[in-house]
């Protein structure tokens, strides 16, 4: 095994939804940095997860989430020769927010390539096994196939997801004891929708689960939404997996089985079952299945239900929120809330990303301080990666001030991700 030695200003750990905004914002900021990822790829659960849907850069009020966010997707619209769609001329009658998507080879490889020329040290298909800090600076292990690599650093940014840098350190986390189902992702295409009758194709679903041929989260939204939905989205973000725990190894492992299984007794029950179907092809599977929520950080504010409805205008805040609660749950399948007004906007605080009696390091993405209820609000792509872009700005200010993240003003985070496209807030 090769045992390298390497030298940065920031680690991030974890280059997905949140850790590759961090890592472009901190490289472009000057300080040098580096991702340590386990996966292929940056993005996460945007293109290794295939959840493909970055949402939501705008409101009916205007925008929400803009800067590195927003310049990745625009710039790999271009790619795709697409235009970026103008979201004043949507008619928001269901939702007050918009959809975006994105082409994952095309985004994956985009960020990438900003990333080098950012200055960004990649190392995918590496884990950190362990975390010291030693003097003024972080000791951190990663393993990889033939190499155990240390790397010194002055800050981290735990994006991992599930607290891994967190819980390595042993800071205090925050665990609900009963949490959101996961999903895997999927995508059945070449459906003849004009054969689709939306009543009977539920009735033969509603059968299907009577009989056992489907189980409960195969199909994810019973509650809100018909089958026929199922069938218009071609299965994609339409499942739920039970096995969720994708914190660990071998929870990872179980949940993708699950989700894989799910997949398949679908495609089978629609090929043989649905009128419209017997030509469907499965065409796309995620690598991994996703968990909605494991460990979050225990901050020094936890942003409450209460929080997140009345849009509170914290001194601290660092990025917005989008204006609605996305609560997934095993009993019922899916409820959505809107805030009272499309107007809130509730607000992220910079001290619900500094773990309770921590010092140089951040955390940004779904592991943000929250409430249960404010988690399910706040755990938006756009929003993790407003967190990242802020978080990264962060840790450059504090190596360029040779000060500890936590005491850089959020004022001051604020303004150098606004340099860099965000939204003033």
């Amino acid at each position: 095994m090769k045992k390298i030695s390497e030298q940065v200003d920031v680690v991030v750990a974890g280059g997905g939804t949140a850790g590759h905004v961090a890592a472009l914002q901190a490289a472009r900021s000057g300080v040098k940095t580096s991702v340590i990822e386990t996966g292929t790829m940056l993005g996460g659960t945007m293109t290794a997860g295939g959840v493909y849907m970055p949402n939501h850069f705008y409101s009916t009020q205007g925008a929400v989430v803009l800067g590195i966010a927003w310049e990745l997707y625009t710039k790999s619209k271009e790619i795709e020769g697409l235009p970026v769609p103008d979201y004043k001329k949507r008619r928001p009658v269901e939702t007050p927010g918009y959809y975006s998507y994105i082409n994952v080879p095309i985004y994956a490889a985009l960020a990438e390539q900003e990333a080098l020329d950012a200055g960004v040290v990649l190392h995918y298909h590496e884990f950190i096994s362990n975390v010291r800090y030693i003097g003024d600076f972080w000791e951190i292990t990663s393993l990889g196939r033939g190499i155990e690599r240390t790397t010194r650093a002055r800050e981290i940014i735990d994006c991992t997801g599930d607290c891994d840098i967190v819980r390595m350190l042993n800071l205090p986390v925050i665990r609900d004891k009963e949490r959101q189902p996961g999903s895997y992702q999927y995508k059945i295409e070449n459906i003849e929708h004009e054969q689709i009758w939306e009543k009977e194709v539920q009735a033969i679903y509603e059968e299907a689960m009577q009989d056992g041929t489907l189980q409960k989260g195969d199909f994810a939204y019973p509650n809100m939404l018909p089958f026929k939905n199922f069938l218009d989205y071609g299965g994609h973000n339409c499942t739920h997996t039970y096995a969720s725990e994708t914190s660990d190894a071998d929870g990872q492992t179980a949940a993708n089985i699950d989700g894989r299984k799910r997949m398949l007794r679908m495609f089978k029950f629609l090929t043989r079952s649905i009128p419209g179907c017997e030509r469907a092809v499965l065409k796309y599977m995620s690598q991994y299945a996703l968990g909605r929520d494991t460990y979050r950080s225990l901050g020094e504010y936890t942003v409450t239900k209460q929080d997140f409805l009345e849009a509170t205008d914290f001194e601290d805040k660092i990025c917005n929120a989008f204006n609605y609660i996305d609560m997934h749950s095993e009993k019922t399948g899916c409820e959505v809330t809107f805030l009272s007004s499309e107007e809130l906007l509730p607000k992220v605080p910079f001290r619900s990303l500094i773990p309770k009696g921590s010092s140089r390091i951040t955390v940004a993405g779904r592991i943000v301080s929250s409430e249960k209820v404010a988690f399910a609000g706040i755990r938006a792509q756009c929003t993790c990666m407003a967190m990242g872009q802020a978080m990264g700005a962060a840790a450059a200010l504090a190596v360029q001030r040779k000060v500890p993240s936590k005491e850089i003003p959020a004022a001051d985070i604020v303004a150098l991700t606004v340099e860099h496209g965000a939204v003033p807030i």
